[in-house]
């Protein structure tokens, strides 16, 4: 919850700045907000293609856009937008591969620039094909979403040839709790920054307001119905490795250990950590995402929670000798233990 609130103050800024403000925080070129929607399709399937227009500091809907769709360079379809500015064909694949859109607003009617076309990835996939979700904020990306909301943060220190590597086996996915209105934001940044290409499912309003995991675990869940080859989740939050895990996926979690030497911190971790049931693979980085997706390496929950209770034991030990005596000095402390200890498969 105090994840979720703390979000929901990062986008106050959305409906109470100007356009200069917007344009930091979701990446437009002035007045208008062109959202587009991934999607993945079974072969044979019809699908909705469906781009959203908003514009105006209150990201009010906007009605009776000319919102084209092109394919391979050629005009696909037209529509207009409606009464909540959106704006949807329909496209039937008939055949795996990826099909991408350009979206394109017409500047007709508008009264500013119009928004710069946008890319709608059409993912169609054979039903036993492997995908590999995988989260973005403290994932793929360094930072958390606050860095995301306020400039261009950096991958995650090798993320980015492991994705590639994973890419020639299996199709990415990734899956954000991320409102819509970052999708281009979003896109632009995995595009920079050397990701292999997949579809971007965001949330909606009202899928970001459930919280993460009931979130991920719906579209989880929904992506399973339709394709069986699910095998492998990569995310940061407890929530995320327990989705991936109750929908039989090879769950990755990303574990960021206390920065402070507070013993109550290291204490909550610890109480999530042995929630964890064992067949989740707790990692510190992406190098031991490699080693364990590639090398057959492993790292169950047991290593990392051993190690948390040792630094906890030093901890509390440090504590108790600088603590002072019944004449209120403190006790003679010797050599130190050092503040953290070496994480053996950390």
């Amino acid at each position: 919850m105090k994840v979720l609130l703390a979000t929901l103050a990062g986008l106050l800024p959305l409906s109470l700045a100007g356009c200069g403000t917007q344009k930091v925080l979701l990446g437009t070129e002035g007045h208008y907000l062109l959202t587009t929607m991934d999607e993945m399709v079974l072969p044979g399937k019809s699908v909705s293609l469906t781009a959203r227009v908003q514009a105006g500091d209150l990201l009010r809907p906007q009605v009776g856009c000319v919102v084209r769709f092109y394919r391979d360079g050629c005009l696909y379809r037209v529509t207009e937008t409606d009464q909540e500015g959106l704006g949807s064909v329909r496209f039937r694949p008939d055949r795996p591969g990826d099909f991408p859109f350009e979206v394109v607003i017409s500047p007709v009617g508008l009264r500013d620039t119009a928004p710069a076309p946008q890319t709608l990835r059409v993912c169609c996939r054979a039903q036993d094909a492997p995908l590999v979700i995988v989260d973005l904020d403290k994932t793929i990306v360094a930072d958390g979403f606050h860095a995301v909301l306020l400039g261009n943060p950096e991958p995650a220190d090798h993320s980015p040839p492991v994705m590639q590597r994973l890419a020639q086996t299996h199709t990415i996915v990734y899956l954000t709790h991320r409102p819509d209105y970052f999708s281009k934001k979003s896109k632009t940044w995995i595009e920079q920054h050397g990701f292999p290409p997949g579809p971007v499912l965001l949330s909606s309003l009202s899928g970001f307001l459930k919280g993460s995991e009931a979130f991920k675990s719906e579209r989880i869940a929904e992506l399973r119905r339709r394709f069986t080859r699910l095998e492998i989740g990569i995310g940061d939050k407890f929530s995320d490795a327990l989705a991936y895990h109750q929908n039989v996926l090879k769950a990755y979690l990303l574990v960021q250990l206390p920065s402070s030497s507070r013993r109550e911190d290291w204490e909550s971790l610890l109480a999530d950590l042995e929630t964890l049931p064992p067949e989740i693979q707790v990692v510190r980085d992406w190098h031991q995402i490699d080693a364990a997706l590639f090398r057959q390496a492993s790292y169950p929950p047991a290593a990392t929670i051993e190690f948390v209770r040792e630094q906890i034991r030093r901890l509390s030990q440090t504590n108790a000798a600088s603590m002072p005596n019944d004449q209120g000095v403190a006790q003679p402390q010797g050599e130190q233990p050092p503040r953290t200890v070496e994480s053996p498969g950390l």
